[in-house]
């Protein structure tokens, strides 16, 4: 698990948590857990892992969510092989299929802008979540994403920012912004004395409890929802349904240009780029209806 960003190893530490919480009950995660069920045979460890699998599935998780978990203790069984407390893999158990994009029209332009009408930008918080809103509409930048963006990332003379993009491990890659964004930054990081402090986080709580503290990815989540309710949007938000209403709507404004609004998206697969695409204009639809027209 070296290898993986640091999101990725905070999901697996969480889900790893809640496998043995289902196993082993009421037991505290520590190393000598984690060694007793490295411990067991191959064909103990798969029946164990594959019951809780199927827990997952009477529990209605998604088959992503459940590859994801599964996925967490395949990685700790990798680690117990590196370091000699077991000799086998939990390969042999497959992931189950999953159908990505599926709904990614996400929501209007016109419903969106209610959700920019409805931020006080006024006040410090208000300052904060329209800078933050606007790189997850107008840079379709996923939470994780903004997460991990220092002041140190952005370069307000040039309108760049440095993403960690998904994947990446540390790697960053610059990304234009627009004049907006650029004002919206500037005027939040002014505003909370953070201009002229690189290694700081972009967006921190303003929560007396935690304050000062890197704003995580599910207190995004939270401000999205509530600027959304407060906007009147009936659709369940998040950020990552902003960034599908972004890329959807990128679409629309350039003819369906997928090598273009890649460069937005930043999706590895162009494929990906396609079925955004196959949803926004509805082709089977379009079709069904004209064969219907036919008799």
């Amino acid at each position: 698990m070296q290898k993986r960003s640091e999101h990725t190893r905070r999901a697996y530490s969480h889900d790893l948590q809640n496998f043995f919480n289902i196993i082993a009950p009421g037991r505290q995660l520590n190393s000598d857990l984690a060694r007793e069920f490295l411990s067991l045979t191959k064909n103990q460890a798969i029946a164990v892992v594959i019951a809780y699998r199927n827990h997952l599935f009477e529990l209605g998780l998604s088959p992503a969510t459940i590859n994801r978990r599964v996925s967490a203790i395949k990685s700790l069984v990798e680690m117990g092989q590196i370091f000699g407390i077991c000799d086998y893999t939990l390969d042999v158990i497959k992931n189950e299929k999953v159908k990505p994009y599926r709904d990614t029209k996400g929501v209007e332009v016109s419903e969106m802008a209610r959700v920019f009408e409805v931020i006080d930008t006024s006040t410090l918080i208000g300052k904060r979540d329209a800078a933050m809103m606007r790189l997850l509409w107008s840079n379709a930048l996923r939470r994780n994403e903004i997460c991990t963006l220092d002041v140190k990332h952005f370069e307000p003379s040039r309108s760049l920012l440095a993403v960690s993009g998904k994947g990446r491990n540390s790697e960053r890659d610059l990304v234009t912004i627009s004049q907006k964004t650029v004002t919206a930054l500037l005027e939040w990081l002014q505003a909370s004395n953070a201009l002229d402090k690189p290694s700081e986080p972009i967006f921190i709580s303003l929560d007396p409890v935690y304050f000062g503290n890197r704003l995580t990815g599910e207190s995004i989540r939270k401000i999205v929802s509530k600027y959304c309710k407060e906007a009147g949007i009936e659709k369940r938000m998040s950020p990552h349904r902003i960034r599908h209403s972004a890329i959807t709507e990128a679409l629309n404004q350039n003819n369906g240009n997928i090598r273009a609004t890649q460069k937005l998206s930043r999706h590895a697969d162009p494929k990906t780029l396609i079925i955004y695409d196959d949803n926004r204009v509805d082709l089977q639809g379009a079709l069904t209806n004209q064969l219907d027209d036919l008799i």
